[in-house]
């Protein structure tokens, strides 16, 4: 053999040596949530942070049911005036991030809650969602989850931001498991 094609030889060794090592990322060392500034309750306000597992959203009676994620819920209300928040997540891992076309695909569910409020309908038009599950060794029932989500609504036909919704909260189960 030549010079060079021991050099090439060594070169492609080493460079396979450096690509089996590398340690493999799982979900849990690719998000990150800080546990402070976390959203308060309004004022005043009455505010929920719950989970639940298996299940979906009712487009049409806005409200959970039986189905496939693991489904978070913020009910924020102060005054009459507040909004819900639905999640779909995944069932599987201890961790998830949903990107701006999980928001757009349905994945998000954000609904105003005031009454005499004059407002358009807004939709998800952009934003993510991620959580940690901070006690992944405890049955579902007693486990606690941070999610930090940035949330822009706004319409389909134009393309003005109307409303940006940020939140970051503990949240908790509404289940109890025998």
């Amino acid at each position: 053999m030549n010079k060079q094609t021991k050099l090439l030889m060594a070169f492609l060794v080493l460079s396979l040596c450096i690509i089996s090592c590398s340690k493999h990322k799982s979900d849990a060392d690719e998000i990150h949530i800080l546990e402070r500034d976390l959203t308060p309750c309004p004022a005043n306000g009455n505010c929920k942070y719950q989970f639940t597992e298996h299940a979906d959203f009712n487009t049409e009676e806005y409200t959970p049911k039986s189905g496939e994620y693991r489904l978070f819920s913020a009910n924020v209300n102060a005054n009459g005036v507040g909004f819900l928040l639905y999640i779909k997540a995944p069932m599987k891992g201890n961790s998830f991030l949903l990107n701006k076309q999980d928001v757009i695909s349905g994945r998000v569910k954000l609904i105003n809650t005031c009454a005499s409020c004059l407002s358009t309908a807004l939709e998800p038009t952009d934003g993510y969602v991620k959580g940690i599950n901070l006690t992944p060794g405890k049955p579902a029932d007693q486990t606690k989850w941070i999610i930090e989500a940035s949330i822009t609504m706004g319409t389909k036909t134009t393309a003005q931001t109307n409303n940006v919704v940020n939140l970051k909260q503990y949240f908790y189960p509404n289940f109890v498991l025998n």
